[in-house]
């Protein structure tokens, strides 16, 4: 079911505004690197990016209103095709199962089902852009510029009112709402009144530009704590894996470990960086810091003692992944970085965009008996670039996934293809082309890419 005017999700592929450039990705000096393929399928600025569980789908989406779908299995990267519907830019976007979730300026999120590219339902009730979605299975959460977070229900075949589609909404931040996490509690087996799987321990945590975060119940929608302390908007956090403390970074250059349970400070860093923080990421005992003083950090989780500073950036790193031993940084001056994360040595730099990098992933893929790794970043000028990560890190990446998600997707991406191929047959602005979209693509194509989240 979609529910609103523009929710056609038509695959097409525009061969008169594709370009698609290749490069071997070797590096000079061992230091530099170049790209494999370069993509200037969007005609707007990369906002996010998301990976599926196995690898396989990659999405982007950007100013240009639309999402695109990669296939990663093959290479170079294949094309899958253009998700429609949206009207304002892209600003979010998460894969789960086979589909693929988006939300918008626009205010609506969008469930689309990644065989078809159809826009599979329409969530609407945000009255402000839709910053954040992220999705447990059952359901889905979301923050906006409105100032609340809402949860709603994945599955929405037999929703057939819209309103139904939105369970909960949580109201009290006086700010926007910007990073959402969910921390399931215990599970007991017993559905609520409604017959939703809500468990009396399920939190949601929200943070917010009014400089506070709050942890609710997803159960009853009350909010349980707010964390004061912050001087200025929290712009990322996390938690440790066991969702029992909470991380916070702010613009007032700060970070506060909180104790969720009794919402009480833990530790504070009055002067985490020497500028706004940007990015906030927890990697089992260790967890890393981007900002606006240009420097990327690495932190003990323990103490929050500060033990490693990554250099070479001259402007402000906005983001970074953590894989395999390498943390991968992207900075707004166009250089796209890989150090070692235990030394702090800059391994590699990669060399190709001329503009702001504003969002990377990882991907580890395996053909035959060959593993490889590739990373893919997006530039605030519709770039996309893939490039070889394979052999940065002295540790053998490993290609894990179930069997059984694995050969969904393998199904799904099969009959995207065939999608692909009945639209192009019966395509008549595409009978002159000699290029075959049934398949792989040569050299003279188009191929396409994008990622999100750390290990």
């Amino acid at each position: 079911m979609c529910t609103g005017e523009h929710c056609g999700g038509v695959v097409k592929r525009n061969y008169t505004q594709v370009r698609y450039t290749m490069g071997s990705g070797l590096t000079k000096e061992g230091l530099e690197a170049s790209p494999l393929t370069t993509i200037t399928e969007h005609q707007g600025g990369i906002n996010c990016m998301a990976l599926s569980e196995d690898s396989s789908l990659l999405v982007s989406g950007s100013d240009d209103r639309t999402v695109h779908m990669w296939s990663t299995k093959s290479e170079p990267i294949e094309n899958l095709g253009v998700l429609n519907g949206h009207t304002g830019f892209i600003q979010c976007a998460t894969v789960y199962d086979t589909y693929v979730i988006t939300g918008s300026k626009d205010t609506t999120i969008k469930k689309w089902d990644m065989a078809t590219a159809a826009c599979e339902y329409t969530y609407t009730g945000h009255t402000g852009r839709v910053n954040r979605v992220i999705c447990s299975g059952e359901f889905l959460f979301s923050t906006s510029h409105d100032k609340t977070a809402r949860a709603w229900l994945f599955h929405t075949h037999d929703v057939h009112d819209p309103s139904q589609a939105c369970i909960r909404v949580f109201e009290g931040h006086t700010g926007v709402v910007s990073a959402v996490i969910f921390v399931p509690g215990q599970d007991t087996g017993v559905p609520d009144d409604n017959g939703f799987n809500i468990n009396p321990s399920d939190i949601l945590i929200t943070a917010s530009f009014d400089n506070t975060a709050r942890v609710w119940s997803f159960d009853t929608a009350q909010c349980l704590k707010t964390f004061k302390g912050h001087k200025m908007p929290i712009t990322c956090m996390d938690t440790d894996p066991s969702g029992h403390i909470l991380y916070t970074g702010s613009q007032d250059q700060s970070i506060i470990a909180w104790d969720i349970t009794r919402g009480t400070k833990i530790k504070v860093v009055e002067d985490a960086h020497d500028g706004a923080i940007l990015y906030l990421r927890v990697v089992n005992r260790l967890m890393y810091t981007t900002g606006t003083d240009n420097y990327a950090k690495c932190w003990a989780r323990d103490g929050l003692e500060n033990t490693r500073t990554y250099k070479d950036h001259t402007d402000s790193v906005t983001a970074a992944r953590f894989h395999n031993g390498v943390l991968y940084t992207v900075c707004n001056d166009g250089i796209v970085r890989a150090f070692d994360a235990k030394s702090g040595s800059l391994k590699r730099k990669f060399l190709g965009h001329k503009n702001a990098v504003t969002c990377l992933a990882v991907c580890v893929n395996q053909q035959e008996d060959q593993v490889y790794t590739r990373l893919v970043t997006g530039d605030n000028n519709g770039i996309l670039i893939v490039w070889n990560a394979t052999g940065i890190s002295s540790e053998v990446p490993m290609v894990t996934m179930d069997q059984e998600y694995q050969c969904k997707q393998n199904q799904r991406l099969e009959e995207l293809n065939q999608h692909l191929d009945d639209y192009v047959a019966d395509d008549p602005l595409t009978k002159s082309s000699t290029t075959s979209l049934g398949g792989g693509m040569n050299t003279d194509e188009i191929d396409n890419l994008g990622i999100i989240d750390d290990d």
